[in-house]
């Protein structure tokens, strides 16, 4: 019973985890500002940019890295591009920031 709903729970959390979640951290890093698109726009730019991500890195982990494509492999993978990307738009966020304070400043002067 408990092992059924541990698997249950393993499925759904790896299914958002394998279309949705790389993706969406690839689209955070593209689009940096909560006005570039809307809601819908977002989810729907997440589920494709999912699917291709995790086509493209299991090809380079297979082709490139000749690392052996085991779900552990595969999750790894995805995992730290995700945080990857989920970096370069914490980093955009920063600058953006850091810009509209000297914009800001300029027009104080």
């Amino acid at each position: 019973m408990i092992a059924e709903i541990v698997h249950a729970f393993r499925v759904i959390f790896g299914l958002i985890f394998l279309f949705f979640v790389p993706g969406y951290a690839i689209m955070l890093a593209l689009f940096p500002r909560k006005d570039e698109l809307s809601p819908i726009e977002r989810l729907g730019f997440a589920g494709a940019l999912s699917i291709i991500a995790d086509i493209l890195t299991v090809l380079f982990i297979d082709l490139v890295l000749h690392i052996p494509t085991t779900p552990l492999n595969i999750f790894l993978s995805l995992l730290t591009l995700t945080v990857l990307a989920l970096l370069v738009w914490r980093i955009e966020l920063h600058f953006i920031r850091k810009s509209e304070e000297v914009q800001r400043s300029d027009e104080n002067k």
